[in-house]
């Protein structure tokens, strides 16, 4: 028959509550979310023009996979439905063409998201004076890439009377 004295209990029960809170800290460790990767070349993106014709805008999170040598080997939409596919396409087309410095491992994953917006501040391009379209890009890296562009004019034919 195996006895065991209660200090020899307590003592085996204050190992067990040690490991048990040592692997509580390393799990919260592990769990915590890398530094993203800065961008080494970054292209421009631009406002596709059927979706500004369309006055479609949204934000598109993409989910990118990043090799050792820092090129995009993957890039998906995350959170993409309808018409907004069409955002989707251009941001992932757009941040193919990205570098970024090494990663620490590989496939590194990252979010990026692209914020799609109109700027009513902005005039409208078309119209009577021809404003030319304006799209202007922010960068706050490494994660977020806004496209402003301002609304277009449709013009439509009225037929006159004599």
């Amino acid at each position: 028959m195996l006895c065991h004295t209660q200090a020899e209990t307590g003592v085996a029960m204050k190992s067990l509550a040690r490991v048990c809170l040592c692997t509580c800290f390393a799990a919260t460790c592990f769990a915590q979310s890398r530094e993203p990767l800065c961008p080494k070349h970054i292209e421009e993106p631009s406002y596709p023009p059927v979706a500004r014709a369309a006055h479609l805008m949204g934000k598109i999170a993409l989910s990118v996979t990043i090799t050792a040598d820092g090129t995009v080997s993957d890039a998906q939409a995350t959170n993409v439905e309808g018409p907004l596919r069409l955002l989707a396409r251009s941001a992932i087309e757009n941040i193919r063409r990205w570098t970024f410095s090494k990663p620490p491992s590989a496939p590194y994953k990252e979010t990026i998201t692209y914020d799609y917006e109109f700027d009513e501040s902005l005039p409208a391009a078309g119209g009577e004076k021809n404003f030319p379209v304006v799209t202007r890009v922010t960068f706050d890296l490494p994660d977020r890439v806004t496209i402003l562009t301002n609304l277009s004019t449709i013009e439509t034919m009225t037929s006159k009377t004599p």
